[in-house]
């Protein structure tokens, strides 16, 4: 698949080709909006063969209506689909699967062969690029089941007391037993609510358990932010005593509260729009939406517009799944939303949890449901939308300026297969009079896909090392790609020092926990670990020493994992990864179990990937331990985060000026560490105007320093999509 893609200023690295099978979901382009995507399953093989997986649990005979590259229509109901036959989508798992050769787009419904449609709501499915797709139905009756969570409805919390303390208004609640409910585990019976004027123009409201510790994410990582200062000024003050921009009042019982902005008297926030619950791993609020409010951000998700609609459902948690796909989540998690009112006015909210969540806006209110931590809010006046992005920059860090040389034309891609390529390409910007400021390599540059190593053949040393000098001799910068997955190479210093050092991610048995990415079976650092900083140190310095970048670009760092299971091994006589292709490469090679516990299965199942899939799944397992004793169910959304904190120190230490760093998974707070670029789309035009919300996002999300693949990255790409 050849493309290319040049990106400038505001337009970050293109990206690799197809990532893949079924850890990997590309959706070329697509017509309409349903929360089952088809998925990009297996890259064509230069045949122009389409082939269409279709999974139901209630169909026995399934049908497929389409039309071929613009072609007439099958008669309806159309043609009955096999049972599958494709490894890894099993006809006893209700697969099914249908094929066309010398098909290049395929606008397509499913069936029951009689009446029952699985049509898109009505906008039909669309395959833009030839090749293997998967499609999960709509209307299955499991996904049907899943789909009808209903937010709970209690008598809530009652206050007991209220005093200050220091700072903070402290208000406590007992539960209201007339109306409860064991939906998704019991109850905590009592809660603290914390009422902070954090500064002139934001206040904090944090519920968690009155009794019981719960993980609340580290105020550490905030050191470019107020949220990392446990000594502002405006915290000295006692709670009646200090000014601000915001009222907070409540209401006894059932307990519920307002913050409202004095200057007009607009309600930012009013819990008393749905019942307020907390259970250990459920966690349910609302705010009521004013008729005259827009809402925007709460991401990472990618969409036609950056407007929320009402019955939008935005789900955090930070997965492998390409920007190529519309409406479901992908690599970062972002729980902040701006409102803008009728007459112009902004205000923002910001809820700092790192747990998965749901968010939705309903007509006349925005709820959230998360699978734990604690409810800590932060409210912010505005009231202008810029006041709003640097009030918010302000608590979680503003942006970082990076080099000069980063604001320039870069070009990336995967697939170049030898410093020679890397040479030619450079070369032919020169020739075309092309300007270019940064070239970056994939995967490609590295010893079997091993972190921190050189192809001996088609990248050796002296090669790269003399490719690299001529790139600085002309002005030029270079940037490789570097993974969290270690090998477990036990001849290799990357594995042997992060086990002396005991940096790595554990499983529930207490053993690193054992992943599979492109190397095959990987071990993951800690970065919650203290000595973690240091092992980074050490490899990303040795890797300078070994080629002299100039940048670091981390990736798959959600974390990705094509092996989901609480704890895996190595298979006695089986060679990890398999060699073939993409798909043989990433098929789970290692032997796992999964003893169904409650944090890959929790009782509340957010609406993963559009279809409540298990956050286990593309995930090293939630019950994978830090050294802190956190769980991955509590800190998975932060990985990239931390990740990107230790890259941008290390290469800061290392240059002494500011460092360049790019992150593919990011938190709030990331932008004051890191860049960002949308992960991987298509080369479609779609893709390009869908970019435009998400640039535009992230820029609220306090991540200006972000971009997208121009030219796209899956698929043909054009000269005039390029231009």
């Amino acid at each position: 698949m050849a493309k290319m893609a040049m990106s400038s200023m505001a337009h970050l690295p293109c990206r690799q080709l197809s990532r893949t099978v079924a850890v990997l979901g590309i959706l070329a382009s697509f017509q309409g909006v349903n929360a089952n995507t088809p998925k990009y399953v297996e890259v064509d093989n230069g045949s122009s063969l389409m082939r269409v997986l279709y999974q139901t649990d209630i169909w026995s005979d399934p049908h497929i209506h389409y039309s071929g590259d613009s072609g007439d229509w099958t008669t309806a109901p159309g043609i009955a689909m096999v049972n599958s036959t494709f490894d890894g989508y099993s006809a006893s798992d209700g697969w099914f699967e249908y094929e066309l050769e010398n098909t290049t787009t395929l606008v397509f419904d499913v069936n029951d062969g009689v009446s029952t449609w699985d049509n898109n709501d009505g906008s039909n499915y669309f395959l833009g690029v030839p090749g293997t797709w998967s499609l999960v139905s709509a209307i299955n009756e499991n996904t049907t089941a899943q789909a009808a969570q209903e937010y709970l409805n209690t008598s809530g919390y009652t206050i007991t007391t209220v005093k200050e303390s220091g700072s903070s208004l402290v208000i406590e609640l007992k539960q209201d037993t007339t109306s409860i409910t064991d939906t998704y585990g019991d109850d905590i019976t009592t809660l603290k609510v914390e009422v902070t004027k954090t500064t002139t123009d934001s206040v904090q409201v944090k519920i968690s358990d009155k009794v019981s510790d719960r993980w609340e994410v580290p105020t550490s990582l905030y050191s470019k932010g107020s949220l990392g200062s446990s000594s502002a000024s405006s915290k000295t003050s006692a709670w009646s005593k200090t000014s601000c921009n915001l009222d907070f009042t409540y209401s006894k019982s059932p307990f519920s509260f307002k913050v409202t902005r004095k200057s007009d008297g607009y309600v930012l926030f009013d819990s008393s729009a749905l019942s307020m619950v907390l259970k250990d791993q459920y966690l349910q609020i609302a705010t009521a939406i004013a008729s005259d409010i827009n809402v925007y951000g709460v991401g990472e998700t990618t969409h036609s517009n950056m407007r929320l609609n009402a019955g939008d459902k935005h789900t955090l948690w930070a997965r492998d799944e390409g920007s190529a796909n519309s409406n479901v989540n992908l690599y970062g998690s972002h729980p902040f939303f701006m409102g803008v009112n009728g007459k112009g006015k902004a205000h923002g909210v910001f809820l700092l949890n790192s747990n998965g969540m749901d968010i939705t806006l309903e007509e006349d209110m925005l709820v959230y449901q998360t699978l734990g931590g604690i409810l800590d809010f932060h409210i912010l006046a505005g009231p202008s939308p810029a006041e709003v992005v640097s009030q918010y920059t302000a608590l979680i860090g503003k942006p970082k300026l990076m080099p000069y040389w980063s604001y320039g034309f870069h070009q990336c891609r995967w697939g170049y297969n030898s410093t020679d390529a890397l040479r030619t390409v450079v070369e032919k910007y020169a020739e075309n009079k092309i300007p270019l400021d940064v070239m970056w390599t994939d995967i490609d540059y590295m010893d079997g896909y091993h972190d921190f190593t050189l192809d001996p053949v088609n990248f050796a040393q002296a090669d790269m090392e003399s490719f690299i000098a001529d790139l600085h001799a002309s002005g030029h910068k270079y940037v490789p790609i570097i993974d969290p997955g270690i090998p477990d190479d036990e001849d290799e210093d990357a594995y042997t020092n992060g086990l002396a050092l005991d940096i790595f991610i554990k499983d529930s048995a207490g053993k690193p926990y054992l992943g599979q990415v492109w190397p095959g079976p990987t071990v993951f650092p800690d970065f919650f670990h203290p000595k973690a900083e240091s092992y980074w140190s050490d490899q990303l310095k040795g890797m300078h020493d070994l080629i002299a970048y100039d940048g670091i670009w981390i990736d798959m760092n959600e974390l990705a994992n094509f092996c989901p299971g609480q704890t895996c091994a190595r298979q006695d006589n089986i060679t990890c990864p398999y060699s073939g292709s993409i798909s043989d490469q990433t098929q789970c090679c290692l032997e796992c179990t999964d003893d169904g516990n409650k944090y890959d299965h929790p009782p509340f199942e957010i609406n993963n990937i559009g279809s409540r899939d298990g956050i286990y799944r593309k995930a090293i397992s939630t019950s994978a331990v830090h050294y802190t004793g956190a769980l991955q169910y509590d800190t998975h959304n932060l990985y990239g985060f931390t990740e990107s904190i230790a890259t941008n120190a290390v290469q800061e230490d290392l240059f002494n000026k500011r460092a360049f760093t790019l992150s593919r998974s990011t938190f709030p707070g990331s932008g004051a560490h890191t860049a960002y670029w949308t992960g991987d789309n298509a080369a479609t035009w779609n893709d390009i105007q869908w970019s435009i919300p998400t640039i535009l996002n992230f820029g609220m999300y306090g991540i200006p320093m972000v971009g997208s693949d121009i030219c796209g990255f899956s698929g043909d790409t054009t000269e005039e999509l390029c231009g």
